[in-house]
C-alpha cells in the first residue's frame, strides 16, 4: 500500500480535479461525511462542497493552506475498493483526521492500473485547532508499517544482508546496491546509515563494510555486452526513466545516477542476477547514455559539426576532423560516418571537399615557393584548383637535406 500526501491549498482544487474525474467517467465519490445537510435533497455540486469546506475550515484564520489531500494505491487489484476505503479510515484515524465532525471526501479513480483511492478534508480539527503535522510525512509510513504490520527494522536487516552478498569494491558501490533496493544510504563519521520511510533504520560500522570490499578484475567481454545493451534500449527509450525500467524489467540490471536529479555525474550498473557492481563509466560515458536522440538525428548533429568547421576552415583535412569528432566517438573514413557500429554516407559535397583538402595537405608538405613547382605538384596528385595551395616563401630545412643528399648520390 502507498499512501502519497499530496500538495496543499487555499481553494480546496482537490475537489475540482476529483469533481471533473467523476464529469469524465474515470472517477466516482464513494464517501462523504460530515457535510451538514448537503446531499440530503440531491448531489452536491463541486462549488457548494468547496464552499462548505472553506466555512468549515474559517474557524481557525491561521491556516493558510487547509486543504489535506491524499492518495492511497495498492499493487494491482490486490484490495477491492472497501478494503482500501477501510485502510484509509485507519490511516486517517492515527493521523488525527477522523474525529466525530470532520468533513471528508473519498473517491475512486479507474483510469489507472491499480485499486486508487482519493480522500479530501481539512486540517483543521473540529474544535477549530490546526491537526498535528510535524514530520507528517515519516509519521505517514510509519502508520502504513502499523497497520500492515510490517518491521521495517527487520526488513531493512534483511536488505543490508543481501546487499553483503554482492561483489563492490568502494562504498560508492555497496551504496549503489542499497539504493536499487531503494534505500538511502551514506557515511558519517565512521558510521553508516541506513534510511528507509523518512527515518534512519539501522546504523552499521564503516569498517564492516570495507571488510567486505573484494577487488574485480574488469570483464571486457561483459562491458562489451553491457555497452550494447544499454545503447540498444537507450536508443528505444524516450527518457532514462524509462530506459531504467525496461533494463529492470528484462535483464534485472538497476541504472542507479549520482547528482543532482536534473544534472547527473555518474552512474553505477547494479546487475542482480550476478550480484555485481560497474561503474557505469567503463561502461558507457554518461553523456551517451543520456543521449536519447534519434540515430538520424545523431547523425544529423555529426555533419552540422562537420559543416561548421568547414565554414572555420575551408581547408580542413579528415585528420583534423578526426582530431574534432574523436570526444564524439565518431569518425570518418572513404566518405562515410562511422558512428558507435552505425554507418551512414557524408552528404557528396562534404566527402568531396575532404578528399580535395587531403589532396591539397598533400602538394603543401613539398613546401613550393613557385607556382610552377605548385602546378606540377598538383598535377602529380590531381588537384583541381591550384589557386587554394599556398606558397611559402622559403625553402625548409627537409628540402635542404633532399638537395644535399641528392647531390652526394650524384657524385658518388
Amino acid at each position: 500500500m502507498i499512501a502519497i500526501i499530496l500538495p496543499g491549498s487555499t481553494n480546496f482544487h482537490a475537489v475540482g480535479y476529483n469533481e471533473r474525474k467523476v464529469a469524465k467517467g474515470t472517477a466516482r465519490l464513494l464517501e462523504m461525511k460530515n457535510f451538514g445537510a448537503l446531499g440530503t435533497f440531491g448531489k452536491p455540486t463541486p462549488d457548494e462542497l468547496v464552499s462548505y469546506l472553506m466555512e468549515y475550515t474559517s474557524r481557525n484564520d491561521r491556516i493558510q493552506k487547509a486543504q489535506f489531500h491524499v492518495s492511497f494505491s495498492c499493487k494491482g487489484h490486490e484490495m477491492s475498493e472497501t478494503e482500501v476505503l477501510e485502510f484509509a479510515h485507519r490511516y486517517l484515524k492515527e493521523m488525527g483526521y477522523m474525529e466525530e465532525g470532520q468533513p471528508l471526501l473519498a473517491y475512486s479513480h479507474y483510469d489507472t492500473d491499480n485499486t486508487h483511492v482519493h480522500i479530501v478534508t481539512s486540517r483543521i480539527a473540529p474544535d477549530g485547532r490546526k491537526i498535528e503535522h510535524d514530520n507528517e510525512r515519516r509519521r505517514s509510513q510509519e502508520v502504513i508499517d502499523r497497520i500492515l504490520g510490517n518491521d521495517r527494522k527487520q526488513k531493512t536487516q534483511e536488505s543490508v544482508d543481501a546487499a553483503k552478498e554482492y561483489t563492490f569494491s568502494s562504498f560508492a558501490q555497496f551504496k549503489s546496491v542499497m539504493l536499487s533496493m531503494g534505500y538511502e544510504t551514506y557515511q558519517k563519521d565512521d558510521t553508516v546509515f541506513i534510511k528507509h520511510g523518512g527515518k534512519v533504520q539501522q546504523k552499521i560500522p564503516f569498517a564492516e563494510i570495507t571488510a567486505l570490499y573484494k577487488p574485480r578484475n574488469r570483464d571486457r567481454n561483459r562491458c562489451r555486452q553491457l555497452r550494447s545493451i544499454l545503447k540498444k534500449y537507450r536508443d528505444v527509450s524516450a527518457n532514462k526513466e524509462e530506459l531504467q525500467k525496461e533494463l529492470k524489467s528484462k535483464f534485472g540490471i538497476d541504472i542507479v545516477f549520482f547528482g543532482r536529479k536534473d544534472s547527473h555525474y555518474g552512474y553505477m550498473i547494479v546487475d542482480h542476477h550476478s550480484k555485481t557492481v560497474i561503474n557505469g563509466a567503463r561502461v558507457l560515458a554518461i553523456d551517451q547514455l543520456l543521449d536519447f536522440a534519434t540515430p538520424e538525428q545523431r547523425f544529423n548533429r555529426i555533419e552540422d559539426f562537420i559543416d561548421k568547421l568547414f565554414s572555420l576552415n575551408p581547408k580542413i583535412t579528415q585528420a583534423e576532423i578526426h582530431e574534432k569528432l574523436r570526444k564524439q566517438h565518431a569518425y570518418i573514413k572513404k566518405g562515410v560516418i562511422y558512428f558507435h557500429g552505425e554507418t551512414r554516407p557524408l552528404k557528396p559535397y562534404m566527402a568531396e571537399a575532404i578528399d580535395r583538402n587531403n589532396r591539397i595537405a598533400w602538394v603543401e608538405m613539398f613546401c613550393s615557393t613557385t607556382e610552377a613547382e605548385r602546378d606540377l605538384l598538383c598535377k602529380f596528385y590531381k588537384v583541381d584548383n591550384p589557386e587554394m595551395v599556398t606558397l611559402q616563401s622559403e625553402k625548409n630545412q627537409f628540402y635542404t637535406n633532399a638537395v644535399n643528399h641528392l647531390h652526394e648520390i650524384f657524385n658518388d
